[in-house]
């Protein structure tokens, strides 16, 4: 950004269940049953299994050694914050790194460390089996959350990249970063 003065770095591990993120206020807080009714008790649970399951001590504590590395960063909007765009407050995970920052030799080594042991955690999390799913419904569930969510992350991204890289490569990264929606997978218009 700034004609090459300045660089965003955005990371995110964003959780496989609705828990109601997007409805986080500036305090860190919830809407509770009083407002949401059973369905809070749901979302909660979500973001308990999150939290216990990937949102661990060491991923928070990953994510605040890379903040404390960085150089002259600023947070962008982030959950919580009125400015931040709607479909981004419904697929942004809670843990998201969304800052700008000098270009720097420092800073871009913080960037390609973090990545390395984003990738390591990520990979040391899908491999071990006790994360897989139940059979059944589950799975089913899942798949909806999941149809919706590529929806909207397309949405997303698609206008961060057609930004930097012009409509036409936008469009295929967008595609891309998104993952196959619902017609990908059973191929096509069936």
């Amino acid at each position: 950004t700034d004609g090459g003065a300045n660089l965003n770095f955005f990371l995110d591990f964003r959780p496989r269940a609705y828990g109601a993120y997007d409805l986080r206020d500036a305090e860190g807080s919830y809407p509770g049953p009083e407002t949401l009714g059973r369905k809070s008790f749901e979302y909660s649970g979500a973001r308990k299994e999150f939290d216990s399951k990937f949102g661990t001590e060491e991923v928070v504590a990953f994510y605040d050694d890379i903040m404390g590395k960085f150089e002259g960063a600023v947070k962008n909007p982030g959950l919580g914050d009125d400015a931040l765009p709607e479909l981004e407050k419904v697929t942004r995970g809670p843990l998201a790194i969304d800052v700008t920052m000098p270009l720097s030799a420092n800073n871009v080594e913080t960037i390609l460390s973090a990545r390395e042991k984003a990738a390591s955690l990520w990979l040391q999390w899908a491999t071990d089996d006790s994360h897989g799913h139940r059979p059944g419904a589950p799975i089913n569930t899942q798949y909806v959350y999941d149809s919706k969510y590529k929806i909207n992350a397309y949405g997303v991204l698609l206008d961060i990249y057609v930004n930097l890289f012009g409509q036409s490569e936008g469009e295929e990264l967008a595609a891309a970063d998104s993952g196959p929606i619902d017609e990908a997978y059973v191929g096509g218009g069936s």
